[in-house]
Order: C-alpha cells, then structure tokens, then sequence
C-alpha cells in the first residue's frame, strides 16, 4: 500500500533564494539515492496567480509518495535528510526544540490517476 503525503514548510524572509536552490538539491537526492520514494514534488505558491486564501509567503509544500510507510521513516531518518535539516535548517521556520517546523498531513488515495510523470 503505498503511503502519500503533503508536508508544509516555512522559509524565513531574506533566505528565498538560499532556501530554493536547497531543496532543488534536497529533490535530486532524494531521487537519485531513495528508491521507494515514488514521488518527491517540492512546491512553492505562484503569486502571479490568485489562490484562495492567499498562501503565506515562504510556504513550501511538499508532495510526496512513499512505497509504504517504511521507505517514508527511511527517508526521514536517512542521511539525505538528516544532512539537509543540519545544513539547511536555519533558513527554516523552527518548532521550540530547534527543529525545522513542519505541518504533515498522511493522505489516503481514493481514486486518480497520473496521465505522466511529472
């Protein structure tokens, strides 16, 4: 069964640029080096165009698709991210105990379908 998710991050004003080319990075990784990660799309809001509500600046969402919750843990736990959190994690907003805060939300697919890979 395989394991979706969305996550949602923070980058701290001034650090766009640092932050962005960082998890461009982080992606290539993850796609090169974590198999069972199925799908990795790291997206930031277009305001060139009207969302509502307004998404709030530096938000980054994560999209992702892990072969099961294992390969997920796998890659939390695993040194591609590990390494980018203790490199990277200060461009991020951080929860009281100095971790990079994040919103997860594990999702349960109902139906869909992909028409290519993207």
């Amino acid at each position: 069964m395989y394991y979706p998710l969305i996550a949602k991050w923070t980058i701290l004003p001034g650090n766009e640029v640092k932050a962005t080319a960082a998890l461009k990075k982080l992606a290539q990784d993850v796609n090169e080096k974590e198999p069972e990660t199925l799908l990795y799309m790291v997206h930031i809001p277009n305001f060139n165009e009207k969302s509502l509500p307004t998404p709030p600046a530096g938000e980054v969402v994560f999209w992702e698709i892990y072969e099961n919750q294992d390969a997920f843990f796998k890659h939390v736990e695993g040194p591609i991210f590990k390494e980018f959190v203790k490199t990277y994690g200060n461009l991020f907003l951080n929860d009281f105990n100095e971790r990079v805060f994040m919103i997860t939300e594990i999702l349960t697919q109902i139906e869909g379908f992909s028409r290519k890979a993207f």
